[in-house]
């Protein structure tokens, strides 16, 4: 194996740990049909899912523990991650799961072939736009070699022309970092300083202030994130016309964004500027278009091997489930224009069915409130403002599923909990009803393995087993309030998902 640093410029730091929603299966589904794009495996339960850079295993082992009858596997160049990673799997019991440490570059399609089986579905996110030629090379051999036919790939990658204010901070950023001995914390440091100087700096070729503070607090919060994200001298912001014609070596079609509220232009483009696109020539990419007036620094873009049109077709059948006690839902989703929503009407009438249970998006754009809305409209509310969940699988009976989810999330509670809370990254509780798991913060989720561990879901119990300083009143009061919080808004959803 190469050096790894000829590969990845963070290649000796260790991530920090995060789980990813846009993967899961059944959110997944409802924003192919949103793009008019088929997917809908024969079997959801027997898929293999591979993680291209798993980093520490955080999504991979959440997919595993909601899908015990998947084969799971993630990758990664780093030895580090995948130590962690196979730790954690161990101490989780997912026996389904497994991590292997692997160069991309170094893998034809015949030694991508002797180290996986075929897959169905594919994460490869925030790799492409850090890794030189060779790795987005082998990430596209080992696509045509092993992914299915009608197989799926997520790629998040930094998109231009939004990041295009950012090329010139990212070499400041990564000559500052060269210049400077020391571990993350040394560089981190430097860096953060010098970008507080120049935040208001009024350097036309620099982002705009908000931006720059943006990306100051997340350097404050995780040192690890100033490395990954900004030193690499790979790094490279790529438009999505690229991307799609590079992956087209591996037979793969452009099947929709996962974040699909974001990349509709009715939604986030005043009058003027629709029609003036409507102006510009029918042979341009109509990502393109999109991308020079939309807002879209960061692109979750779903591809499919062998793309079929019909997704709408399916979505009134794809079955919901609330995510949030129906009296504290707020179904609002922000665009560039201000603010979408429904209306109260119709929202009191979707959240008073989703009360009853899980329903039917067709079932609930036949709503007497919601006429005029349509299938597209009621899922894409849904999914975007996390109101409510698609539903992977029943919610199951067997006591063996709740079992293996509250193992899981007792493990990446104990592992990753205090990093994770530190650093505000996002972490997950499995929910087997999901395919995946819920993405909450550490907070949340110690609240529900607590209640899993046996603590009654009541908040002075909870408040009492939670604060780590019991003998401090107002610590205690503190995190009673906070526990009391969550389960007003959350507790009723949960059991209802059979989370608790």
């Amino acid at each position: 194996m190469s050096d790894a640093k000829t590969r990845y410029g963070a290649a000796d730091i260790r991530y920090v740990a995060a789980f990813n929603p846009d993967i899961s299966p059944a959110r997944v589904q409802v924003a192919l049909a949103l793009h008019d794009t088929v997917w809908n495996p024969p079997d959801r339960e027997r898929l293999t899912f591979l993680d291209i850079g798993c980093g520490r295993g955080l999504t991979s082992c959440m997919l595993a523990a909601a899908n015990p009858g998947w084969e799971v596997v993630g990758l990664d160049l780093q030895p580090v991650h995948i130590a962690e990673a196979r730790e954690i799997a161990a101490e989780a019991g997912l026996d389904n799961a497994r991590f292997i440490e692997a160069d991309l570059a170094e893998l034809d399609e015949e030694a991508s072939a002797a180290l996986l089986p075929e897959v169905d579905i594919v994460i490869c996110n925030g790799v492409w736009t850090w890794v030189p030629d060779p790795v987005r090379q082998g990430i596209v051999t080992l696509l045509k070699s092993r992914l299915r036919a009608g197989g799926v790939v997520l790629m998040g990658y930094n998109s231009l022309p939004a990041f295009a204010d950012c090329i010139v901070l990212q070499r400041i950023l990564r000559e500052v970092a060269e210049g400077v001995a020391g571990g993350e914390a040394e560089k981190g440091a430097a860096a953060l300083a010098v970008l507080e100087q120049l935040r208001e700096s009024g350097s036309p070729h620099l982002p705009h202030p908000k931006v720059l503070s943006h990306i100051i607090a997340a350097g404050r919060s995780a040192p690890a994130y100033m490395a990954h994200e900004w030193f690499t001298p790979f790094w490279r912001p790529v438009f999505h016309a690229e991307l799609a014609h590079d992956l087209a070596a591996a037979r793969l079609d452009y099947g929709g964004p996962a974040r699909p509220a974001a990349n509709l232009l009715h939604l986030n483009l005043d009058r003027e500027r629709r029609e003036a696109l409507a102006q510009l020539p029918a042979t341009m990419d109509p990502e393109t278009i999109g991308d020079a007036f939309l807002e879209r620094r960061f692109r979750s873009d779903l591809f499919i091997r062998g793309r079929r049109p019909g997704g709408r077709q399916a979505l009134g059948d794809i079955r919901f489930a609330l995510g949030v006690n129906p009296e504290h839902a707020v179904m609002r989703i922000g665009t560039q224009t201000g603010v979408a929503n429904f209306g109260e009407a119709a929202e009191q009438a979707i959240l008073g069915a989703l009360a009853a249970g899980p329903q039917r998006v067709r079932d609930l754009a036949a709503l007497p409130a919601c006429a005029g809305l349509t299938e597209a409209d009621v899922a894409l509310m849904l999914l975007d403002t996390f109101t409510a969940h698609p539903l992977w699988r029943d919610v199951p009976n067997d006591p063996a599923f709740a079992a293996r989810a509250a193992r899981c999330n007792h493990v990446i509670a104990r592992r990753l909990g205090r990093e994770a809370f530190a650093s505000k990254a996002p972490l997950g509780a499995v929910v087997p009803a999901l395919g995946s798991a819920l993405v909450l913060g550490m907070s949340d989720l110690a609240i529900i393995a607590a209640i899993q561990g046996g603590v009654p879901a009541e908040r002075d119990a909870l408040a009492r087993r939670l604060t780590p300083r019991r003998d401090d009143p107002e610590a205690v009061a503190t995190v009673r309030e906070a526990v009391g919080a969550t389960l007003t808004h959350h507790l009723g959803a949960w059991r209802a998902l059979g989370v608790v």
